[in-house]
């Protein structure tokens, strides 16, 4: 497909969501009483209502569990590849007697000759997950399912018809519906209901307060309360050595995980080979005075000052994991890593991990992802009726409140109790990321994190709202866990800082800019800007990689210039042009969003 019947397409998103955003009513205060910085809440839409038609609308279609289905699941976000065992595969297994293979491009190695190989054999999965580009591509290809005839048949994925119809507009012709969008709400498109940012630095604050309580104006205030921390640990509890900063590059794609994600904090997002602002501004990746470059080289400064572990080269995700739980790594920066350490008693001893405002810091925080999050979920074209019925009907309850909830809650009894219609986590939900939580044998025996739903995606996401509770399906956000997260630690953090959390504070001193959360099929890579963009990536990652460890100033520079340079000799300059291009109608979606 041409990129002017995307950019064509992509316009009427913008009509589209330009209306969406003037007709809503305003959403629910989160920030404790703070307006959000550079959203209107006021503008956000009402939630979706069913729009299976009623009692008009067709019945799914009938699956017969008699067989085991092994479920071939290609899946670009796992971090698992094999048959889904413990606990949630029971679930799987004693509710649809199915049974999923995951198929993970980033753990099998090779992952674009391993999508290749499949397409060209006409079958890449019963069912697939794919970033919106690749889902693009396999539309046009015929390798996924039709979904139109059928969808609003299932009433839990019908609650989402809105996102799923208006994604779809943009994708084949715009007029059937192939991809499920992931981690959908209904919130509305500009809302930002989570308790804490997205990435942002964190701290033990046992050791925060060790180091003096210094209130940090800039990056090299965080790298010397880093430094003091690491000089005074120099090994956890246990006498294995910690570092500061650990990294990982299993991760990886066109650049280096670790630092994009930390652009975030001054203000830009990586999108493919350009920086986008939250001032909607597009700059390339390789601008000396963006944010790519500033937090590379603040990895660099940490190296030289012998606090980022020499694993970090060699080390994948789980081995990260494994630190954490150790309390071997200092500084976290993404939300979700609490879930490896803190509890509520370790709040109350002091030692949970929590942001630690950067006074010069201006976050790009988008909100949340109303419309879906980048990623699809499509039915492979090559199953049979019979099988598609049972995916269809899997997928229905992946998006239903029992399935959602065990995705994001877990398993009742074990993890959470339910008394007068409120779930309070166990002492085993509070640790399930943090030790190892022993499952019994009726529910799949082995270790709760093993047996984690290994998809790794979700078709809703967890702020939404559980209508069977009337709050978020995300643990950490209902109402027990919130009074239970009211340690010594949140009490103190809040009488230093003056705010109940980072949201908070970062909102109500201009440190953050909520742009709203845009999901769109953009256009494809030619097949010349697929080398350009492979191979300018190789470069990109394996020089951000050896200026992290870069011996000097001047090595470091050298590098950096000596990157810039190979990669104009590429085509580094027609790459950025066509990202430009192609992440403008994104932009001017969000403008009328706002």
């Amino acid at each position: 497909m041409k990129f002017k019947k995307f950019a064509s397409l992509a316009l009427s998103t913008v009509m589209a969501v330009s209306m969406l955003a003037g007709c809503g009513e305003t959403a629910a205060d989160t920030t404790g009483g703070q307006a959000q910085s550079g959203t209107k809440t006021e503008t956000t839409t009402t939630t979706s209502t069913d729009t299976t038609g009623g009692d008009t609308a067709a019945a799914p279609a009938a699956a017969s569990h008699d067989e085991t289905y092994t479920v071939d699941f290609y899946n670009v976000a796992a971090n698992f590849q094999g048959i889904q065992s413990g606990w949630y595969g029971k679930i799987l297994k004693d509710k649809f007697n199915l049974e999923m293979n995951i198929i993970a491009p980033q753990v099998a190695g090779d992952g674009q000759t391993l999508y290749q190989t499949r397409c060209a054999a006409g079958a890449l999965g019963d069912l697939i997950i794919l970033d919106n580009a690749d889902a693009q591509e396999c539309i046009e290809t015929g390798l996924v399912h039709d979904l139109t005839d059928v969808i609003e048949s299932y009433p839990n994925l019908a609650k989402y018809m809105s996102q799923i119809k208006q994604f779809n507009s943009m994708m084949g012709d715009g007029t059937k519906i192939y991809a499920i969008p992931l981690e959908m709400n209904n919130n509305g498109p500009t809302a930002y209901k989570q308790l804490h940012v997205y990435s942002y630095p964190r701290m033990g604050w046992d050791m925060y307060k060790e180091a003096g309580s210094p209130d940090l104006k800039n990056l090299d205030d965080l790298l010397a309360c880093l430094k003091d921390i690491q000089t005074a640990h120099p090994k956890n509890d246990k006498g294995d050595p910690a570092y500061a900063i650990s990294l990982w590059k299993d991760w990886d794609s066109q650049y280096m995980e670790c630092v994009a994600q930390l652009t975030k904090w001054y203000g830009q997002e990586v999108n493919g080979s350009v920086l986008i602002g939250t001032d909607h501004s597009i700059a390339p990746l390789t601008d000396k005075n963006g944010a790519y470059y500033k937090m590379l080289k603040f990895f660099y400064q940490a190296n030289q000052m012998g606090l980022v572990d020499p694993d970090s080269a060699t080390q994948d995700w789980n081995s990260m994991v494994s630190k954490m739980q150790d309390k071997r790594v200092y500084l976290y920066w993404y939300s979700w890593q609490y879930g490896f350490w803190n509890t509520p008693q370790k709040g109350n001893e002091g030692t949970n991990y929590i942001e630690i405002p950067v006074a010069d810091t201006n976050l790009y925080q988008t909100s949340d992802t109303y419309y879906g999050d980048g990623r699809v979920l499509c039915v492979g074209s090559q199953v049979s009726d019979e099988n598609f019925a049972r995916l269809m009907e899997f997928l229905d309850w992946y998006a239903s409140p029992e399935g959602v909830q065990i995705q994001h809650g877990g398993t009742e009894g074990l993890i959470y109790t339910v008394e007068n219609g409120k779930y309070t986590l166990t002492e085993d939900g509070l640790n399930r990321f943090s030790a190892e939580v022993a499952v019994p044998e009726d529910m799949g025996g082995g270790n709760w994190n093993d047996g984690n739903n290994q998809i790794n995606q979700w078709i809703v996401a967890s702020c939404d709202i559980n209508p069977d509770t009337g709050e978020p399906y995300a643990t950490d956000m209902w109402s027990t866990t919130i009074e239970m997260n009211q340690t010594t630690t949140t009490k103190e953090w809040t009488e230093k800082f003056g705010a109940a959390d980072d949201v908070e504070y970062l909102t109500k001193n201009n440190m953050m800019t909520v742009v709203p959360s845009i999901n769109m099929a953009l256009a494809i890579d030619t097949t010349d800007i697929s080398l350009i963009r492979k191979q300018c990536g190789d470069i990109i990652k394996d020089a951000s990689w050896r200026m992290v460890f870069a011996k000097d100033d001047a090595d470091f520079e050298a590098q950096w210039d000596d990157m810039t340079s190979q990669l104009e000799g590429l085509g580094w300059a027609d790459l950025t042009a066509f990202d430009t291009e192609k992440y403008q109608p994104m932009l001017d979606a969000r403008k009328a969003a706002q």
